[in-house]
């Protein structure tokens, strides 16, 4: 990535916005997980209070989606650090261009 603050911003902004939706979408998953083991202890019909709260745990459709919310978390967390990533590279770039301004600058002003 060379010094171009249009392609720095663009880069930016697009690894900004996967990290943000990926965010979203693992909160969204994670504020799920009570109501569903709620509906996970009330898909367990018939059995006792204490069979039902052993049941629950087990029940596919929480255990389904606790591998969401995993895979999810996951995938937010990458997105996280491309994006802090891209934000090195982008300070990294714009110091380096800065270097070499002030060393244009530093040789201008050397006698030849």
């Amino acid at each position: 990535m060379s010094y171009c603050p249009n392609k720095i911003y663009h880069a930016l902004m697009t690894s900004g916005e996967v990290f943000a939706d990926k965010k979203a979408a693992y909160l969204l998953l994670d504020s799920m997980t009570k109501p569903q083991l709620s509906c996970a202890f009330k898909r367990t019909e018939g059995h006792s209070a204490t069979e039902k709260r052993e049941l629950m745990f087990s029940d596919k459709r929480y255990i389904e989606h606790l591998q969401a919310v995993a895979d999810a978390r996951n995938e937010y967390l990458l997105a996280e650090v491309r994006y802090r990533s891209m934000q090195a590279l982008a300070d990294a770039k714009r110091t380096e261009a800065s270097n070499r301004r002030a060393e244009a600058k530093y040789v201008s002003m050397q006698p030849a």
